[in-house]
């Protein structure tokens, strides 16, 4: 799906993500990256992106930090701060990292050291819906977005907590769902 809405698409199963990003842009680095997926990421399971023992342990440590709330259907990927690492090593000197995933209070972890050294703009936190919405809706409306593209479930309404839960598994398939009224 993200190759045929234009991304270069990276399986950190099959490679290691910053080192073909560095491959891709020269040894330099991205201007800007996206860390879209917070404490919900996890662990290569193979491949030379898989973590070392060191870093295995270092995310058991910050599961242990952060908890979870499984009364709520959410728990956290086994590598908390997986995303973060990867993104600020990728950015290029100057760079500008945007955080919109989710960390709770309790998340701790942050490679700031790096960030520092490498003069980053950091820009995270809750998304100000009411800000963007008018200019989503006019990209929607004279057709430069087409949201359906990503749309890969229609549940019934009476199946929100089901399909929250199974989207919250990270099923295959499950990108984003539409909850359908039914009559």
């Amino acid at each position: 799906m993200a190759r045929e809405l234009g991304a270069e698409p990276v399986d950190f199963n099959e490679e290691d993500p910053v080192a073909t990003i560095l491959g891709l842009t020269g040894k330099i680095g991205v201007d800007r990256a996206i860390d879209a997926v917070g404490v919900d990421a996890y662990q290569a399971e193979h491949g030379p992106a898989k973590a070392d023992r060191a870093t295995r342990k270092q995310y058991e440590q910050e599961l242990e930090q952060i908890g979870a709330d499984p009364d709520n259907h959410w728990l956290p990927g086994d590598a908390p701060s997986q995303a973060l690492q990867w993104a600020v090593t990728a950015l290029a000197k100057a760079g500008t990292l945007s955080i919109i995933g989710v960390y709770p209070p309790t998340m701790m972890s942050f490679p700031i050291g790096l960030a520092m050294n490498k003069n980053l703009t950091i820009k995270s936190g809750n998304c100000n819906h009411r800000k963007y919405i008018p200019g989503l809706v006019e990209l929607v409306q004279n057709g430069t977005v087409d949201p359906l593209k990503i749309l890969t479930k229609r549940e019934p309404m009476t199946s929100v907590l089901d399909a929250n839960k199974t989207f919250a598994e990270h099923k295959p398939g499950w990108v984003k769902v539409e909850l359908v009224i039914t009559p």
